[in-house]
């Protein structure tokens, strides 16, 4: 078996050159021959091969795969005839033709197999005619990707509209919504689809808008008729909402649609109710104004005279709007001077702001101001002008009654007998002289006119008399407290006279000062009256002082006169003496306390007290005197009390002292106390012993022939405008209050 596959594959058989006998003509002639079909062959797969790459669409493609392989096998037995004419390697050569037969009977028995599919492919014509129903089919696919497009981005504009839309059927019912009318009526788009519309409407405009759609659905009535009609509509929470709805009819697959389009006009009618209040809050401003509004075009030469301005000038409401027509209400005398003031706003523009004389609607002349502003293109030509026209005759006539009002204080400043000066402050913070007349400068030795508009700084170097150096440091607060005004000091002036310098201060709303007038005075002969009188009133105290001192001597010698007496009495009579002594005592001590004090009009009451009650401890017993331990209590401030008032409560105080030694601290220790304060301006004055106390009916039942002491006390305080209350309960307390003066 061996030798049998060896001798297949053996190359020393005889060559085929052999059989051609080495005639190189027939030789070279198949050679050449075999290699052309065997390039052609080999060509052939090669371009079917890109083909089918290129042309993925072919039906039978893996058909002509198996063709290239029956060709390129063909070409391989071509190279091996070439072979065989030199090498006689006729195994290989039949080896490749048994591949070529294979592969050619493969390819025939599937091309007889596919055969009736060749012959069902459609001819030239077939194919032109389906290629042509493929195109259309094409174009009609695009057509509906376009149609789909078209739909999607008008859904996309339905949905991202800022307005509602909905569509419904003939009979009403909602086939499709946007989210922008879901969003005003506060629904989902399921609770809409296929409800009827009239659920989106209040009940009492239900059955005539269903009219109106039926209308429409069946074309009686034209779409154009629903455009722009204001409704309300129901939102899910019952709440009304106005709403402006445009209906359109269409039919659509031979069906009818009702497209609506709602709008929420809420804010508008909100903005309109605004825009009609301000206009009438504009024309109540107007008429209750003296302004009246008007307008000019120069375009035309036409005017706009508002209503006031016609009921200021008096014209009727028909009056012509035309500039000429108010040229003839200016006085004759003064249109030039308007006009040639309009003119040179309009050409230069100066500021347009006048004062003129014109007919009033009484038929007088009166002073009129107008004035206005304009608006101009890129080109600076004018495009109308506005302004107001005012009836200004009463400042006219304020603005003279001012100047001569101002006139008369002119001549009162010159003229005053007293000397004025008025500084201001600047915006520097210096002060400046603003006016002064004639008789403040020749107090300070200058003339007015050197001192007029100058800083005062700078004139106080020429001031010699040196007042204006006090002012100053016056008003920079050296001397003066802020916000205060008024005399600030005698001034030794010229040639040894005396004057009264008076500031007068004039604040801003901040309460700064920002004018101050300063006035002067010649107090000359007041000055010396005053020195007069203060020397008389020396003497005067003094005599007065020599009068207490006499008057407290008297006492005291009167007191000293009852010792005397108190000798020669019987011992029950000698009480009666003691109390009628410590009385005189107590009057006699605001003498000594008058005359001791600067003031001789009051006395100090805590100082009174002290010394009193020490006087009486003395007067009636030592040993009493140093059982005693006086508590005053006051509020730390001097508490001082007039001579008319001071009499009849010291003799008071006297008694309540004398009791407590006589009934409280007998052969006993104690304490007085001693309370007094002012509450609301009124004196509160209390004197309070530790003793056993008493009755208070002895009190309330005291008279002259029983309770002498209790009866005076009432005395003396009905005498000093006291009540007087005493409680006996635990120790003896005598209470005091001012009475308020009514």
């Amino acid at each position: 078996m061996e030798q049998q596959v060896t001798d297949f594959f053996r190359t020393d058989y005889m060559p085929h050159g052999h059989c051609y006998l080495w005639k190189p003509d027939i030789l070279w002639l198949n050679v050449i021959s075999d290699a052309a079909i065997a390039a052609a062959y080999f060509t052939i797969p090669f371009v079917l091969y890109l083909f089918v790459r290129q042309r993925q669409d072919i039906r039978f493609g893996w058909m002509l795969y198996l063709f290239a392989a029956f060709i390129l096998c063909c070409g391989i037995t071509h190279l091996f005839g070439i072979y065989t004419v030199w090498q006689g390697a006729y195994g290989y050569h039949g080896i490749a033709k048994a591949v070529t037969a294979i592969v050619s009977l493969s390819t025939a028995y599937v091309l007889i197999k596919i055969l009736p599919d060749l012959i069902s492919i459609p001819s030239l014509s077939e194919y032109a005619k389906h290629k042509d129903l493929v195109y259309r089919a094409e174009l009609d696919r695009l057509e509906l990707i376009r149609e789909q497009e078209r739909l999607a981005t008008v859904r996309l504009a339905v949905e991202g509209s800022p307005f509602g839309m909905l569509v419904t059927d003939a009979l009403g019912h909602i086939r499709m919504v946007n989210t922008a009318l879901t969003r005003m009526f506060d629904y989902d788009e399921q609770d809409l689809l296929n409800e009827h519309v009239n659920t989106l409407l209040p009940p009492e405009q239900r059955s005539h808008h269903r009219k109106l759609v039926e209308e429409i659905s069946v074309g009686i009535r034209s779409s154009g008729l629903m455009t722009s009609r204001v409704v309300y509509g129901l939102g899910k929470t019952g709440k009304k909402i106005p709403v402006e709805v445009t209906l359109y009819r269409s039919e659509l697959d031979g069906e009818v649609r009702v497209f609506a389009t709602v709008v929420d006009i809420s804010e508008r009618l909100s903005y309109q109710a605004k825009l009609v209040e301000a206009n009438d809050r504009f024309e109540r401003v107007i008429s209750g104004s003296r302004d009246a509004p008007w307008e000019w075009y120069p375009a035309d030469n036409s005017n706009w005279f508002s209503p006031r301005f016609l009921e200021l000038l008096g014209w009727p409401a028909n009056a012509p709007a035309h500039i000429d027509t108010w040229k003839e209400h200016i006085h004759p005398d003064y249109l030039d001077k308007v006009m040639t003031h309009l003119r040179e706003h309009v050409e230069l523009g100066n500021k347009y702001d006048i004062n003129y004389l014109g007919r009033a609607a009484d038929g007088t002349y009166h002073w009129f101001n107008t004035r206005g502003d304009s608006q101009r293109d890129e080109q600076g030509n004018l495009i109308v002008m506005s302004g107001m026209v005012s009836d200004v005759q009463d400042e006219k006539e304020l603005e003279a009654a001012l100047m001569h009002k101002t006139a008369f204080l002119e001549s009162v400043f010159t003229g005053a007998s007293s000397g004025l000066l008025v500084l201001d402050w600047r915006e520097d913070d210096e002060v400046w002289v603003s006016a002064i007349n004639h008789r403040f400068a020749a107090m300070l030795g200058l003339d007015a006119s050197q001192l007029e508009q100058q800083p005062l700084s700078l004139l106080e170097k020429l001031d010699r008399s040196g007042v204006l150096c006090r002012l100053r440091d016056y008003l920079s607060g050296n001397v003066r407290e802020d916000g205060e005004s008024g005399t600030f000091g005698l001034v030794h002036a010229v040639e040894g006279r005396w004057f009264q310098i008076d500031v007068h201060p004039i604040s801003d709303v901040l309460g700064d000062w920002f004018r101050v007038v300063v006035s002067s005075s010649d107090v000359t002969e007041l000055k010396y009256a005053e020195q007069r009188l203060e020397s008389a009133l020396k003497e005067k105290v003094s005599l007065l002082n020599e009068v207490h001192h006499r008057v407290k001597n008297n006492l005291q010698i009167v007191s000293s006169l009852m010792d005397i007496q108190s000798r020669q009495v019987k011992k029950e009579e000698q009480a009666a003496l003691s109390d009628l002594k410590n009385r005189i005592r107590a009057m006699a001590l605001i003498h000594e306390l008058l005359y001791q004090n600067d003031s001789l009009a009051s006395i100090n009451l805590q100082s009174y007290v002290n010394r009193l009650v020490n006087l009486i401890g003395d007067t009636l017993s030592k040993s009493s005197r140093e059982q005693l331990n006086l508590n005053l209590i006051d509020e730390g401030k001097p508490l001082n009390i007039n001579i008319n008032q001071m009499v009849p409560l010291g003799l008071l105080i006297c008694e309540a002292v004398t009791n407590a030694f006589k009934y409280a601290f007998h052969d006993r220790q104690g304490t007085l106390t001693v309370r007094m304060e002012r509450r609301n301006g009124l004196l509160q004055l209390e004197v309070c012993d530790d003793g056993p106390g008493f009755d208070n009916a002895l009190f309330e039942n005291a008279s002259l022939s029983s309770q002498l002491g209790f009866t005076l006390m009432k005395t003396f305080a009905k005498q000093a405008g006291f009540s007087i209350q005493v409680d006996g309960q635990k120790g003896t307390c005598v209470k005091l209050s001012e009475l308020a003066i009514e």
